[in-house]
């Protein structure tokens, strides 16, 4: 069983909530939380129901991710000979990519 934690106003989290996702919903989630460079998955969901808007944090594991997610866009973009045959999924990790860069662009 893991740690209690106690959030940023010093309350317990000793609840526990969970729910079920298909491969592909667990595989965008994980995706979104290592684009958005938060430190746990938690936080992420946290800050993704509450305040619906999340907020980029730029640490190793988010730029090593974005560098990893390019590439795979990259060697997918070279393998495509028609745009009509691209699912509309393989544009989602972009999007969420500009979203973080134009964020971080309009705050500085």
């Amino acid at each position: 069983m893991s740690a209690k934690n106690k959030d940023d106003k010093n309350r317990w989290r000793s609840e526990t909530i969970a729910f079920r996702l298909s491969k592909p919903e667990r595989e965008q989630l994980e995706k979104r939380y290592k684009l958005s460079g938060y430190g746990t998955k938690q936080d992420f969901i946290i800050d993704s129901l509450f305040k619906q808007n999340v907020i980029a944090h730029e640490t190793p594991i988010m730029i090593t991710t974005f560098r990893k997610e390019l590439n795979l866009i990259l060697n997918e973009l070279e393998r495509i000979d028609d745009i009509n045959k691209v699912d509309e999924e393989f544009f989602t990790p972009i999007i969420r990519m500009l979203e973080i860069l134009e964020a971080f662009y309009s705050a500085k």
